[in-house]
């Protein structure tokens, strides 16, 4: 009898060798589930990331259909709709006014810094603490940084914190984007209109440019100044897609940058197209 339930006992239970293959094949399968999941979670913070440049896209057709122009700046002019009873600074480039507690707006005095600079020109549509969350690629960060946060200090700059980029396309007429050198001619640098769009599904207005929710093997590489990965987009007409920089149609020269970036150089500007 004794011997009967010591072999039972015995039966019950794990040899080493078995115990081995069992953490064996758990470590298997984790290996095999981790991606997935991982693969899971980036699809899901890309949806999000999709929903916010959709949501300021649609902020900026508000804007352009109640203004007759889309967001545009003329050099040191404080875009309308902000609150600037507060104090307000200079500072090369740019004009910073303190707005809300623990926030900033800024007005732009450099055309090709509107690509981040937008939020200010916007401000009348909706207030920002409604929305700013919309401006930051998930996973970047929680807060909207303070105001006191930022100087001139080059590691520490608002326009590392806002994700969304605007094109440059939308803030020079189409002319200045035929790929012929206008030198330093500012009369090409004037607000485009909805009228001006000759292809507003396949013009690119606004995308996420930090793709911050893609990191360790997953995160893209810069090719021509844009991350070779497929990035949240929103086009003149409303609707978002996520696509490839790299499939999109040639740049051509900013002839007062130098530079040749796909999406900010459209050939034709928002006269051309994209996609």
């Amino acid at each position: 009898m004794n011997t009967t339930n010591h072999n039972q006992h015995h039966l019950a239970g794990f040899t080493l060798i078995e115990l081995l293959v069992s953490i064996g094949i758990i470590g298997v399968l984790i290996g095999l589930l981790l991606p997935a999941m991982a693969g899971a979670r980036g699809s899901a913070l890309q949806t999000i990331a999709l929903s916010n440049v959709r949501s300021v896209g649609t902020q900026f057709i508000q804007f352009a259909d109640a203004n007759g122009k889309y967001p545009h700046q003329g050099l040191g002019e404080i875009p309308d709709g902000l609150f600037t009873e507060g104090e307000y600074e200079p500072r090369g480039d740019e004009v910073i006014i303190e707005w809300y507690p623990g926030g900033m707006v800024i007005a732009s005095t450099d055309y090709f810094s509107h690509s981040w600079m937008w939020p200010a020109m916007v401000a009348d549509i909706e207030e920002w603490p409604t929305y700013w969350e919309t401006w930051i690629s998930p996973r970047k960060g929680e807060e909207l940084p303070e105001l006191h946060e930022f100087g001139f200090d080059p590691d520490n700059n608002i326009q590392d914190v806002i994700s969304i980029k605007y094109s440059s396309s939308f803030v020079a007429r189409p002319g200045y984007w035929n790929g012929q050198n206008h030198g330093s001619d500012l009369s090409m640098l004037k607000s485009t209109r909805p009228h001006d769009v000759q292809f507003a599904s396949g013009k690119v207005m606004l995308w996420d440019d930090d793709l911050s929710y893609m990191v360790g093997k997953n995160e893209p590489e810069r090719i021509d100044g844009l991350l070779e990965a497929k990035t949240p987009m929103a086009f003149a007409d409303g609707h978002a897609d996520a696509l490839l920089p790299s499939d999109a149609s040639e740049g051509v020269i900013n002839s007062m940058t130098g530079e040749t970036v796909k999406l900010h150089g459209t050939k034709d500007g928002v006269a051309g197209r994209d996609y």
